[in-house]
């Protein structure tokens, strides 16, 4: 596990480390200030996390390299377009409602006025009066053909706010999902994660990284090394049960969520889905051999008041054992 994501996730900070982590949480508090990005705790660890690494691997701390880091680590940052997309969603609806209102005005005044010149009606034929009947026929014929543009106008109105619901919709979907394998993202996870540590659900989870993932994007290149990843995301969408969770948590690390499971299915889990793994290939250009791959897994349980973060720590160890004690292996702590 690298320093950075020790430090992300361990609470208690030694004492010569306090003056770099302050230094850090500083820098991060600072850079989400400059760029009005929202003070949670998620995006707080996030980016505690990418401004460690920049520090780590001696980037300069530009907004540009930061947002290069994060795009690394946390694919599903939201790109320029996607934000436009946002307030374009955001200008539609403000107009949409403006215009319907406007548009359910109009027809309330028509309807009093409808009401009015029907009653005027009422007295013109009883004082047999031809011309104010002709002119309050007229009126209400005005009326009707005006009523029925509001009517096709709200119509339209309905079908643009259905259009604007299901771009919001899929604008959400993107937003949860890693758009390389499909899987929940990191920012779910920690979203699923606070949820289950409120309503104390016992669960079980698996953290499992891909072996020698870096000498693949070496020898191979970063697109083979994301066919990688793909394929890894269709073997957690396929190989899992409906009520288990999958998650990109960055790079080529994984996680597994049993809600409800023991250890017994975190380590069968763990075997079904590292024997699938090894088994699998990938058909490489102009080359006669598959590129087979393996996964290590760290497997926990989470404990008795516990916060994920400590869970998720545990099976960030067993990980490091697995890799360590000779990868393609489910380690259990």
């Amino acid at each position: 596990m690298s320093n950075c994501k020790k430090l992300a996730l361990t609470r208690e900070v030694r004492d010569g480390a306090r003056e770099y982590v302050a230094d850090i949480a500083k820098k991060t508090l600072t850079f989400l200030t400059q760029n009005h990005i929202s003070l949670t705790p998620i995006n707080y660890d996030e980016w505690f996390f990418i401004i460690c690494k920049a520090l780590e691997e001696r980037h300069i701390l530009s907004k540009r390299n930061l947002f290069m880091l994060y795009e690394k680590y946390f694919k599903d940052v939201p790109h320029i377009e996607d934000i436009e997309e946002i307030k374009e969603i955001s200008y539609d609806l403000k107009h949409l409602a403006v215009d319907s209102e406007k548009a359910l005005g109009k027809f309330s005044s028509n309807l009093d006025s409808h009401n009015r010149y029907i009653q005027e009606s009422i007295v013109a034929i009883d004082e047999q009066d031809v011309h104010k009947m002709r002119e309050l026929q007229s009126k209400i014929a005005h009326l009707e053909e005006e009523n029925r543009k509001l009517k096709r106008f709200l119509e339209e109105n309905r079908t643009r706010l259905e259009l604007i619901e299901e771009k919001f919709n899929e604008q959400r979907r993107e937003a949860q999902h890693d758009s390389l394998t499909g899987l929940l993202n990191r920012r779910s996870f920690d979203e699923d994660m606070q949820k289950l540590d409120h309503a104390k659900i016992p669960y079980a989870l698996l953290i499992l990284d891909i072996d020698n993932f870096k000498g693949i994007n070496d020898t191979y290149g970063h697109l083979i090394g994301d066919e990688v990843l793909k394929e890894i995301g269709e073997v957690l969408r396929t190989y899992v049960r409906k009520n288990t969770k999958t998650y990109r948590y960055g790079g080529e690390e994984f996680v597994v969520v049993l809600p409800g499971g023991d250890e017994l299915a975190a380590k069968t889990v763990g075997e079904r889905l590292r024997k699938v793994i090894e088994s699998r290939g990938l058909q490489l250009p102009n080359a006669p051999n598959l590129l087979t791959f393996t996964a290590s897994f760290g497997a926990t349980v989470k404990r008795e008041n516990e916060y994920y973060k400590e869970v998720l720590q545990r099976a960030d160890e067993a990980l490091y054992e697995a890799k360590n004690g000779g990868k393609n292996r489910v380690v259990f702590k």
